[in-house]
């Protein structure tokens, strides 16, 4: 049987590699030497308890996976962590173009002698859409999907709330009582998904 050293060494020294990080590079996010790092990876010393765990939630790996002899990392799930940055990252990007679009109608509005500010408050529930759309395949956690769609029903109701108000003068407050059924049935419909996937 490896003694543990040698185990939590082999395993640190994996996982550093996938995620294409250099001794020194984790040195540096961990506040640790290059030295320290090299002497995990040889099984001179062990990190401490703490460290354990912050280097298990940072790889995205349960402390067991760090002692476990037989722990390999899959290419799908290397494969999978690589879909999901690409998949942040153009959300950042398409986040970044809506709001510098809705900055450019703004400003546009200004030089034609209009305030028209109230598109700032509709890009919030054009977001919201966007990420949907985006995320609608991918394995989220039910809570972001709830909070997303919770954001997009309040802020499109409020957008909708505020144009009548300030670009037509109409006061629609009833408008936000429709929001409460449609709130019901999102937090409803997260509820039966979970159920259907853990039958």
């Amino acid at each position: 049987m490896k003694d543990i050293k040698t185990v939590v060494a082999d395993n640190l020294t994996q996982l550093r590699k996938a995620n294409k990080l250099t001794q020194a590079q984790l040195a540096e996010k961990f506040n640790y030497t290059d030295k320290a790092i090299c002497r995990w990876e040889h099984g001179d010393t062990l990190p401490d308890i703490n460290t354990l765990y912050a280097l298990a939630e940072f790889y995205g790996v349960t402390m067991n996976d760090l002692v476990n002899p037989d722990f390999e990392i899959k290419d799908e799930e290397r494969k999978e962590k690589t879909v999901l940055k690409y998949r942040l990252l153009i959300s950042a990007v398409l986040l970044v173009f809506v709001w510098l679009l809705t900055l450019v109608i703004f400003i546009t509005s200004i030089a034609l002698g209009y305030n028209y500010w109230i598109i700032f408050v509709w890009a919030v529930p054009a977001s919201c859409m966007l990420l949907l759309r985006l995320w609608r395949r991918q394995d989220i956690p039910g809570v972001f999907r709830v909070i997303n769609c919770s954001v997009l029903i309040w802020t499109s109701i409020t957008s909708v709330f505020l144009h009548l108000l300030f670009i037509n003068g109409f006061n629609a407050w009833i408008f936000y009582l429709i929001g409460i059924p449609l709130q019901f049935l999102v937090i409803l419909w997260q509820k039966i998904k979970e159920y259907k996937n853990n039958i």
